[in-house]
């Protein structure tokens, strides 16, 4: 899955009805995988160099594993985990002997949200079900939202293999540098998820092509300003009641974390040191998405029904087999029962059934199909009898023909409507 946030500068108050502070710090998130590609017929498709692509779709850099790719070159990344202090120290090496450090200084400054980011996953997750894939840095760039202009600064980080973003409609945009803007009428979350998408397909030299996606949207609100967790959260997302009591599920004493469907506040945080749970939050939502991501494609899969089971027995064995920090364990089991995800996995065993039933009604025509064929074949096969039975016993063909033929077709008759009435529906 992978997680993508923008974390916007404008004022707020336009966006979300007045009711957050301007000292609040928003974190606007939508996931997005893609469920759907078109494959490329051509065998031998030209792929452009890394560099030229990373120019092109305006990436600084992309992290994957521990290596760092820039148009500048390639970095390593060493990372050293104190388990006693819970702290990760990071560095990065050249890769290329013939180059120096100090020529990547600009991309390592920007680094920090990646280093930031990948402290919170060594501390709340379990690598054995949840995995960051890649981290990319986008340029920053310019969004016209009715008559303003807005600067949008993009994050982009995959969590097994699943995408995140803001909801806010625009007129047009561009990147630095750009003239004219494009005008569009996507989501900003859509403009980052296209350009992602776009990367990675000429990466493989376009032979998978994103067509189809789901998507999920979700708002992180860190606010020191809260009274009542409960009314602020109605008003936030003009509702008259919570489907859920808000319930803090942090363990420590550095901030309160409240998790609903949609949206989540952190509040009593130390805003001279927000990293904490600034990251820690955007990590947590992203597992909270991607959870509910999970969910809406597996209703949404309309044809592979083992595909729909063994992502919904991954999806159970996720809330009862990790071994992950007790926050993000009060998370999984808010997550467990929430009523939208209760509603999704009654959907899904519904789906389950109904795809069950239907491969039981495909495997009883098949089996009607088949005994059809068998039904005909051994008519042919007692008419081909017949000649023996006039030559060694003398029946004449035409009795010994209307007989079979008059047997068959009472035999045929009753096991139809046999077939009928324990298979109706077909």
């Amino acid at each position: 899955m992978s997680g993508n946030f923008s974390r916007k500068t404008f004022p707020i108050s336009e966006i979300i009805k007045g009711w957050c502070s301007m000292s609040d710090t928003i974190v606007f998130m939508s996931a997005y995988e893609t469920t759907k590609y078109s494959k490329s017929k051509l065998l031998f498709e030209h792929k452009p160099e890394l560099k030229t692509l990373l120019k092109k779709y305006h990436l600084t850099y992309i992290l994957m594993n521990d290596k760092l790719i820039s148009t500048k070159g390639a970095l390593k990344l060493c990372s050293e985990y104190d388990y006693i202090n819970q702290s990760t120290s990071f560095s990065f090496m050249h890769l290329d002997k013939g180059q120096d450090i100090d020529d990547f200084k600009e991309i390592v400054e920007r680094t920090g949200f990646c280093i930031k980011l990948l402290h919170a996953q060594s501390v709340l997750l379990d690598s054995v079900y949840f995995k960051i894939d890649y981290l990319i840095c986008m340029e920053s760039f310019l969004v016209h939202i009715n008559s303003h202009l807005f600067q949008i600064d993009p994050i982009v980080f995959s969590l097994n293999r699943a995408l995140i973003v803001s909801l806010v409609a625009i007129n047009e945009w561009q990147f630095f540098g750009e003239d004219p803007a494009t005008q569009s009428e996507n989501r900003i979350s859509e403009i980052i998820y296209d350009n992602i998408s776009g990367f990675f397909s000429e990466m493989t030299g376009k032979k998978f092509v994103p067509q189809e996606y789901s998507f999920v949207h979700n708002t992180l609100v860190l606010s020191n300003e809260i009274n009542d967790v409960a009314d602020y959260l109605c008003k936030l997302i003009s509702i008259r009641e919570l489907p859920s009591p808000p319930e803090n599920i942090s363990t420590t004493e550095n901030y309160r974390y409240y998790p609903q469907d949609g949206v989540s506040v952190i509040t009593d945080f130390n805003p001279d040191d927000i990293d904490v749970p600034l990251y820690n939050g955007i990590l947590l939502e992203a597992i909270k998405l991607y959870v509910y991501l999970s969910q809406i494609i597996n209703v949404e899969i309309t044809s592979d029904m083992n595909k729909v089971i063994r992502n919904d027995l991954y999806l159970e064995n996720l809330f009862f087999a990790p071994h992950v920090p007790i926050e993000t364990h009060n998370l999984l089991h808010y997550i467990y029962k929430t009523k939208s995800f209760q509603h999704h996995k009654e959907a899904t065993k519904l789906k389950i059934s109904y795809m069950t039933a239907e491969n039981e009604s495909k495997k009883s025509r098949n089996s009607v199909l088949l005994n059809i064929l068998l039904y005909i074949v051994s008519l042919i096969g007692a008419i081909g009898t017949l000649d023996t039975l006039e030559c060694k016993l003398n029946i004449p063909f035409k009795y010994s023909f209307f007989i079979v033929i008059i047997v068959f077709l009472i035999l045929g008759v009753i096991w139809g409507i046999t077939e009928w009435r324990q298979n109706k529906r077909f």
